[in-house]
């Protein structure tokens, strides 16, 4: 066989593992890069699951809000999905503003917190004998890294306009040749990190995991999964802390200012 497929709750489907070695064998089994593509296609798959089950806790979070009648004031006497969401929310809330400022927190937290969410119930599902976390594949994670590497320049651009390309160049024309593409590296360097660190390790945690439930599947593993579920929420907490940082510096108003040398108030807060 050109290649294997990773177990999972798909093969209790009759026919899918033979299917796929049919398919592996037609497609030419791996990739130049990222090994097996049928590999990628499970994660496509579970990151679609992800999606669904962050719409479905957004759902129920609204329905266990609608039923309390307090606009979320009191809290639930059971622990339910809205206490999971409102405590995912209030810590990346918290996280925000201490890096960035309320106001500016407050804009971005539904972007921030979508990552948050997504990443963190990707990484969780992973732990679950037969499913992979989506996390694992660098594709998954390079959309995710990517469209926080756009966030960073856009609002860049919308918040400082041009100084936020002058800032590319350093604080004296006679250092540009020499600061500009040190900044445009490290720029190109900041989605490719975010990538490679969760997939790292959400990779290094699975294996582990898969290697410990291989050879004795009852108890042993309870210390590797608990293990487990710190690196989870550690990695989502460090891949969103990072992207906050990111955005924050590029909203923060770069001192091409006036003559006192203040820097010009606008809308975004600045970071911290």
């Amino acid at each position: 066989m050109a290649g294997s497929v990773p177990t999972t709750w798909l093969h209790m489907i009759p026919g899918v593992e033979a299917a796929e070695q049919s398919l592996i064998e037609a497609i030419g089994g791996k990739s130049l890069l990222l090994g097996n593509k049928l590999y990628h296609l499970q994660h496509i798959f579970m990151g679609a699951l992800v999606v669904l089950l962050c719409l479905l806790l957004a759902s129920r979070y609204k329905k266990h809000l609608s039923a309390a009648g307090d606009e979320g004031v009191v809290p639930e006497r059971r622990f339910n999905s809205r206490s999971v969401v409102e405590i995912i929310c209030t810590a990346t809330l918290s996280i925000m503003t201490g890096i960035m400022g309320k106001k500016a927190a407050k804009a971005f937290f539904p972007f921030i917190g979508s990552l948050a969410l997504f990443i963190l119930v990707a990484n969780l599902l992973g732990l679950i004998p037969g499913f992979l976390p989506a996390t694992e594949s660098a594709n998954t994670n390079l959309a995710l890294a990517g469209m926080v590497f756009m966030a960073t320049h856009v609002y860049g651009l919308k918040v400082n306009g041009m100084d936020h390309i002058k800032h590319l160049f350093g604080p004296v024309i006679w250092l540009a040749p020499l600061m500009f593409p040190i900044e445009i590296i490290s720029h190109l360097a900041r989605p490719l990190s975010l990538t490679l660190r969760l997939a790292g390790n959400m990779i290094g945690d699975h294996k582990v995991l898969g290697l410990f439930l291989g050879l004795v599947p009852i108890i042993v593993p309870v210390p590797i999964m608990v293990l487990g579920i710190i690196v989870c929420v550690v990695q989502a907490l460090v891949f969103c802390m990072l992207s906050v940082v990111y955005i924050g510096l590029a909203i923060e108003h770069h001192e091409h200012d006036d003559e006192h040398g203040h820097a010009p108030e606008g809308d975004a807060a600045h970071a911290h």
